[in-house]
């Protein structure tokens, strides 16, 4: 969704690359929510702290990727080969984190399964 969000916004409509990016990762990241509230995990619950402990999740996730990323290219290996490494270890990590973290169930409804 990412890359053909910036695909339409920049390559067709001819936004500049820099808000064209920023527009898509925007909406990835919204869509991927959403997806994952609704569909994967069918949360139930306070969306607004579902979507901090998104976000937070989404800011390391970054910073993980550029930091490993770089300290692995610098030990020698290919920089397409780390990246694929830290989303394959990320997109693990992302599911336990996922589950266990953001939309960990709440007390009440912890009782209500019960």
């Amino acid at each position: 969704m990412d890359l053909t969000t910036l695909y339409l916004l920049h390559g067709v409509a001819g936004l500049p690359l820099p808000l064209a990016t920023a527009l898509a990762f925007s909406t990835a990241f919204l869509a991927n929510f959403l997806v994952n509230r609704f569909w994967s995990f069918s949360a139930r619950g306070a969306i607004a702290g579902h979507f901090l402990r998104y976000g937070i999740l989404v800011l390391a996730n970054l910073t993980l990727t550029v930091v490993l990323v770089q300290a692995l290219t610098r030990l020698g290996l290919d920089y397409r080969v780390a990246k694929a490494a830290c989303t394959a270890t990320l997109f693990v990590a992302n599911y336990f984190a996922t589950r266990l973290w953001i939309y960990r169930p709440g007390p009440a409804e912890v009782e209500a399964e019960s």
